[in-house]
């Protein structure tokens, strides 16, 4: 097995122990620097509230907020997620060691899930490699 089709099988480990883990995660994504879907896990019951084109439009204007970020990781240092909150869902985003990015989407109020989900990747990262 290739060192692309472990990583690739851990991204989707990675994607399930969020869905998983998280309760209130409703949709988990990750895609490559150009926007591509790579990885995507829906929960049960879920109907997603965007088109499959506007997902990826969405994936593709968060990339490009990281790569904006990213210009002043020197000054700052490295970005280590970003939540962006609307009326009916949070969407938390972050940047993976091999340069994808992971996109959750949670229902309800509460942000202290980011917490748990930042554990999941360390972990997964730490143990399995991204």
């Amino acid at each position: 097995m290739s060192a692309t089709q472990i990583i690739h099988e851990n991204e989707e480990k990675l994607l399930n122990m969020i869905l998983g883990e998280i309760p209130s995660s409703r949709i988990a994504i990750i895609c490559d620097h150009d926007g591509n879907i790579l990885w995507n896990s829906v929960r049960d019951n879920t109907t997603s509230f965007l088109s499959i084109d506007e997902t990826k439009e969405s994936l593709k204007r968060s990339i490009d907020s990281w790569d904006e970020r990213d210009k002043l990781s020197n000054k700052i240092g490295n970005g280590k997620y970003a939540i962006v909150a609307y009326d009916k869902i949070k969407r938390i985003t972050v940047p993976l060691p091999n340069n994808h990015l992971l996109f959750v989407s949670l229902e309800g109020e509460e942000f202290g899930n980011i917490k748990n989900i930042m554990t999941i990747v360390d972990w997964v990262n730490t143990n399995m490699g991204l």
